[in-house]
């Protein structure tokens, strides 16, 4: 995106993009598809940080986003099958409707059971939230077509090749590549330091369901959803009428080293299986066909960053917690202003050019991060089976800082 927003500024740029190992690759081709409005940090705890009117701004550039890879997509991807039909959060168990039911506001509408129930069919549904600002999409397909129109504008997409920043340029497999601005947009893919976590994130789908099924699940006109659990969740219907549905709960690797083998953790991966067969028992004979994931990083406070230091042509972003389909182009549009000295709306968005605070040091961080994955999950047992808020959420909600 970044390039794609440089060239819209100055199309006799050269550019050259360094990929490890394929497009699409990392988080960009391996997520859930959501073109949210959602961001990794509650309104709440923005409007007391940054104020009102920034956070308006922000939510405001954020639904502005949605449409523009809408009409970008139409245009360069229409594999992407980009749809624009909202989002749902619903609640299975009265903790979850009393939480979802305080967290209503301006962006996200409480629907009734029966409001609810008319767009999807959900055991033990208890009404849930609506944002009409999110759209569905098939992530692989948008980098790939996003890929093929900047190689048609001149951009050099170089694969297989490893990249590291140096002074003056890049050093790509060793030999150096000389640029007056160089832009790490490698997301949880690149050395943290304290900077960032990786946290893993897993998905499943299922085989291609029929019409019948679908009847009787509901999502016709393609929305995403999820539940309201503390734990991570998100779902989709996808163009071709299979459930995607993905989630965290995978362990925190030490010292934020990035292991393949956690992208296959299987106990998620089951879980996310019977997960989707509690909603909609409709599935139970179904198979699902396909499991993988990947990682996104978390700063600590859990917003993304955009910087960009013009006396040396060091640029970097990232850090969307797993909300980075609508802010990975915003971070870029943002970015690509900032390297041409172009002031706009959106270079004056609060987390452009913020320092990042640092998470703690190991194992202090390996030992939290992992407790607080453990714990989420056993806040939402809890909740299943109490139907009260958790005493455990309620203990570790302070130290998530969201």
């Amino acid at each position: 995106w970044s390039a794609y927003h440089l060239l819209k500024l100055d199309p006799k740029l050269s550019i050259v993009i360094f990929e490890a190992k394929s497009t699409g690759y990392g988080a960009s081709g391996r997520n859930g598809g959501w073109v949210s409005s959602d961001y990794p940090v509650y309104r709440k705890t923005l409007e007391k940080r940054h104020g009102l009117d920034a956070t308006d701004n922000l939510f405001k550039e954020l639904a502005n986003a949605i449409d523009e890879i809408g009409q970008i997509s139409g245009q360069i991807a229409p594999k992407a099958s980009f749809v624009k039909s909202g989002t749902v959060t619903f609640a299975r168990n009265k903790a979850q409707e009393r939480r979802l039911k305080e967290s209503a506001d301006s962006e996200h509408f409480w629907k009734s059971a029966g409001e609810l129930g008319q767009l999807i069919q959900v055991t033990d549904l208890r009404g849930g939230l609506f944002n009409p600002q999110c759209a569905t999409i098939n992530p692989f397909q948008l980098v790939l077509g996003l890929a093929n129109y900047l190689e048609s504008k001149g951009v050099v997409i170089a694969e297989g090749v490893f990249a590291t920043q140096t002074n003056g340029g890049v050093l790509a497999n060793s030999s150096l590549v000389k640029a007056p601005v160089v832009i790490r947009a490698s997301e949880a893919y690149s050395n943290p330091g304290r900077e960032f976590i990786p946290l893993y994130s897993l998905m499943i789908a299922s085989e291609a369901l029929s019409e019948e099924i679908w009847d009787q699940i509901g999502v016709k006109d393609r929305f995403t959803f999820a539940e309201g659990t503390h734990l991570v969740n998100y779902a989709q219907r996808t163009a071709d009428n299979r459930l995607a549905i993905g989630g965290r709960g995978a362990s925190y690797p030490f010292g934020s080293k990035l292991i393949e083998e956690k992208e296959m953790t299987s106990s998620v991966h089951q879980n996310l299986e019977i997960m989707a067969k509690r909603w909609f028992p409709v599935l139970k004979n179904v198979k699902f066909t396909h499991a993988w994931g990947g990682a996104v990083a978390i700063t600590r406070n859990w917003e993304p960053y955009v910087q960009f230091d013009k006396s040396t042509g060091s640029a970097r972003l990232g850090g969307y917690a797993g909300d980075g389909v609508t802010m990975s182009y915003l971070a870029s549009k943002i970015l690509a202003d900032l390297i041409v000295g172009r002031e706009s709306n959106v270079t004056n968005l609060h987390f452009v050019n913020r320092e990042i605070r640092k998470w703690e040091i190991e194992p202090l961080r390996y030992l939290a991060v992992n407790s607080l994955v453990k714990l989420s999950g056993i806040a939402d047992k809890e909740e299943a089976r109490t139907g009260r808020p958790s005493l455990v959420s309620r203990l570790i909600s302070p130290l998530i800082l969201r």
